[in-house]
């Protein structure tokens, strides 16, 4: 899986059990703690699943993540397969 596409599924975690996924402000905070990867890295993904939809990003006090309806069915269409295969 490619590495953004991976950090999506990484912000989904984060964000599943809100009643509101698409709501949910997910800070740099919580990615860095999952991923153990510098902020730069995770930037350049972040930028790339914002130019695909998948992400919307706003500048608040801190940096605020939101993943987007598309990339919310994007990550559960990519699980539903690895269901289905035993995975």
């Amino acid at each position: 899986m490619q590495d953004h596409y991976s950090l999506l599924h990484t912000i989904f975690e984060i964000v599943k059990n809100d009643p509101q996924p698409e709501r949910y402000s997910c800070r740099p905070r919580e990615l860095i703690l999952r991923r153990m990867q510098e902020w730069s890295d995770i930037q350049q993904q972040l930028h790339q699943l914002e130019m695909e939809e998948l992400v919307a990003m706003e500048q608040q006090e801190t940096l605020v993540i939101r993943i987007t309806l598309a990339g919310l069915s994007l990550v559960k269409e990519q699980q539903d397969p690895a269901k289905l295969s035993g995975r």
